[in-house]
């Protein structure tokens, strides 16, 4: 196991290990993140002091792209990370913040920080029917499908996809409390949060109603595994992105449905004259069967869109419209 720590800081061992572990740390600028290729035992960190809140994202999904096959962590001794619980969401074996260090880290905590990354990977393989229909699905986990990019796809043709139904509810009618002018602003903050969040997935904002959206995202494991990950978070995160972000007065929740299947593409604005059962199904999975405050995703995009870290937060749901579907867990009661 080698342990690799990137910071602007020549000398950050000092205070990111004790004197012991401290000799193993290989101490790294951050401009050799980009060649870093780590073995599978190996354990990275970023420090993120110095870098503002921006860069430290972009640092962090730097990290996270080179340590695909290995456990990675945030080292954050200024305590800048709002959610450190986001970061283990996104994949993280370790958050080291102010507390810990004071406490001293050893070789123990290395040690530890792998091993939950091998009881996170051997849990998803062994979860009973959730994780069985998350690892259902094509072989590799990518299927092509003569899919080349926003840029090479063709009008009139067919495509696999992945398809992200989303929509906002509250207790309260939002039409009626915030107004004609108001609910046109709330929905462009919306849609700017939601454009945003999908930008890593790569995903179309194809379609959308007076109430729902629906995403293509590319049928990629990587940009499937992006988009959900987007959903979660968002989940996770409903009261402070109303309140704050949507500037609302109430609680506001988040429904979100994925499918995967075939469908004709036309650009947005031009989808009118499309008949496909893969849409059909995504807006009724999204309409008539999805929950608030859940992602409710079909078996046959969760092959496909829940990665192995994530097959514990979904359970079974039964079956909707002849597929079996699965929910995931409630954040908040």
């Amino acid at each position: 196991m080698s342990v690799y720590l990137f910071s602007m800081d020549a000398s950050p061992a000092l205070s990111f290990a004790d004197d012991r572990s401290a000799k193993a740390v290989a101490v790294l600028g951050l401009e050799a993140l980009k060649s870093h290729r780590p073995e599978r035992r190996d354990l990275s960190y970023i420090d993120l002091r110095g870098l503002d809140v921006e860069a430290g994202r972009k640092a962090v999904q730097t990290l996270r792209r080179r340590c695909s096959g290995s456990s990675w962590g945030v080292f954050d001794p200024e305590g800048t990370v709002a959610d450190p619980a986001a970061l283990f969401f996104a994949g993280a074996s370790d958050y080291i913040g102010p507390a810990v260090i004071r406490a001293g880290v050893d070789a123990a905590r290395f040690k530890a920080a792998l091993a939950s990354t091998r009881r996170r990977d051997s849990t998803a393989e062994g979860e009973a029917e959730a994780g069985s229909l998350a690892a259902a699905g094509c072989a590799d986990g990518a299927p092509e499908g003569g899919f080349g990019g926003w840029k090479a796809i063709r009008p009139g043709s067919s495509y696999p996809f992945c398809f992200v139904y989303a929509t906002a509810s509250s207790q309260a009618n939002l039409k009626t409390s915030l107004g004609e002018a108001g609910y046109v602003a709330f929905r462009d903050r919306l849609r700017h949060i939601m454009q945003q969040g999908l930008a890593e997935a790569d995903a179309l904002l194809w379609m959308e109603t007076d109430s729902s959206v629906l995403y293509l995202v590319p049928p990629y494991a990587a940009n499937a595994s992006a988009a959900i990950e987007f959903c979660l978070r968002t989940l996770l995160g409903a009261p402070l992105i109303g309140y704050e972000r949507l500037c609302l007065p109430f609680p506001l929740d988040f429904t979100f449905a994925i499918h995967s299947g075939t469908t004709e593409f036309e650009p947005p604005g031009k989808t009118g004259t499309i008949v496909s059962e893969a849409v059909n199904f995504s807006y009724h999975l999204g309409v008539k069967r999805a929950e608030p405050g859940r992602v409710t995703i079909s078996a046959d995009a969760a092959g496909l869109a829940v990665p192995g870290r994530f097959s514990d937060l979904f359970v079974p749901a039964g079956s909707f419209e002849g597929r079996s579907i699965l929910h995931s867990r409630r954040f908040w009661a």
